[in-house]
């Protein structure tokens, strides 16, 4: 990004209210308004300037584990990612903040536009190992599948059990935690699909790391590409 282009988009980002920032070619924080640093727990842009987006964002996920930057849609997104999509951010004391971003290309720049807003109700809660009941399970990976790091070890985790009791309730209805997440994804990309999304903007939205995978899982799942969805939509 040129210094002039820079200087014009600095008071516009900086004047809006919505969390805002950008990302450089390598990965880096360029700009970044008051109100990002803010949700993420910091007192200056300064602090952000010049760090890598995905670990000033989330170097780990929600369960303690690393999050390498190759499966961050947000720096491996090439282009623009027109839908919101779900994600967790990490704010500077380490406590998590669930957000909606969206991502745009800065024309003619290699930059690229990075918006999110808080979004606390959109966490779905995972019942308590009071309650495995398989129903409540399922219906909290619909819910949660738009989550690229939602796992069988990760749900286990959050239901409280271990991952043989999670995947034995499961069984008893002759299905697994895997095929359970794979399937949800898969329907509700083909609903956005249906709704005149994008291939590429469904894959992310619908909780897959790329649209490759999202298009050989949604072909053995209906028979059809994902292509074919959306030119019957």
């Amino acid at each position: 990004m040129s210094p002039g282009t820079a200087g014009l988009l600095r008071p516009v980002i900086d004047a809006s209210p919505t969390p805002m920032w950008v990302i450089g070619p390598d990965g880096a924080v360029t700009l970044v308004n008051e109100a990002a640093a803010s949700v993420l727990g910091y007192s200056s842009e300064g602090q952000l300037i010049g760090r890598c987006s995905h670990d000033a964002l989330h170097s780990r996920r929600p369960d303690g584990s690393p999050y390498p930057i190759h499966q961050c849609p947000i720096i491996t997104t090439s282009g623009t990612v027109h839908r919101s999509h779900s994600e967790d951010f990490v704010d500077r004391r380490g406590r998590m903040v669930h957000v909606r971003w969206r991502l745009t290309q800065l024309r003619d720049s290699d930059h690229r536009l990075l918006t999110f807003t808080p979004d606390p109700k959109g966490a779905p809660r995972c019942p308590g190992s009071a309650s495995v009941a398989f129903d409540d399970l399922v219906e909290y990976v619909r819910q949660a599948c738009s989550d690229p790091l939602l796992t069988p070890e990760r749900l286990a985790r959050q239901a409280g059990v271990s991952l043989r009791t999670l995947q034995a309730a499961f069984r008893e209805h002759q299905t697994s935690p895997a095929r359970e997440i794979r399937m949800a994804r898969l329907r509700k990309g083909r609903s956005l699909l249906q709704d005149g999304a994008g291939v590429t903007d469904a894959a992310f939205a619908c909780g897959f790391s790329d649209p490759a995978t999202f298009s050989r899982a949604y072909r053995r799942a209906f028979g059809y590409a994902p292509a074919a969805a959306k030119r019957a939509a």
